[in-house]
């Protein structure tokens, strides 16, 4: 799976401006467009992020982009590593746990 995609980056906004004891959020969605490519093979996630995951993707996004979580086909991933290429180039690993229990820690 190769090919541009439209993704939601979500970010969680607190308000410890206000009032350090509030620990509420909100949750800001944005949509762009990203190069998202699924990584397969055990090899490949440990050589990339350290474990092995159920599923593992990469988001090649224009710009500098943070997220807490990333919306893929409506199903919400956590995000693994993020990586800055200057201000060009944001990638975003992420994917869902499942069996790492060979797993580097």
């Amino acid at each position: 799976m190769v090919r541009i995609r439209k993704i939601v980056l979500r970010n969680k906004i607190t308000n410890n401006d206000i009032d350090s004891l509030d620990d509420s959020y909100k949750i800001s969605d944005t949509e762009c467009f990203a190069h998202v490519t699924a990584v397969s093979g055990y090899q490949a996630q440990i050589n990339l992020v350290g474990k092995q995951y159920e599923s593992l993707f990469v988001a090649r996004i224009k710009g500098y982009k943070k997220a807490n979580s990333i919306v893929l086909n409506n199903k919400e991933y956590e995000i693994i590593q993020v990586r800055y290429h200057g201000i060009t180039r944001t990638d975003i690993y992420f994917g869902n746990k499942g069996s790492d229990e060979n797993a580097l820690e």
